[in-house]
């Protein structure tokens, strides 16, 4: 049997969730997603666009 939820009934769902289980769908999010190794290899790649953020004046924002 399958169920069709709609992005709002999931986001509803993920609400309903405690902070425990939200973070353990977070870590499970990537296996779920249907996202290719390519995919996921151009993100890898992308990753050092994002260097500049990495510096003492924007780590106030880390925690955020």
């Amino acid at each position: 049997m399958s169920i069709a939820l709609s992005l709002k009934d999931l986001s509803d769902a993920v609400e309903h969730l405690n902070q425990q289980e939200q973070k353990m769908l977070l870590c499970k999010l990537l296996s779920l997603q249907k996202i290719t190794f390519e995919d996921l290899a151009l993100l890898k790649v992308a990753e050092s666009s994002f260097d500049f953020w990495d510096n003492p004046e924007d780590s106030l924002y880390d925690d955020l």
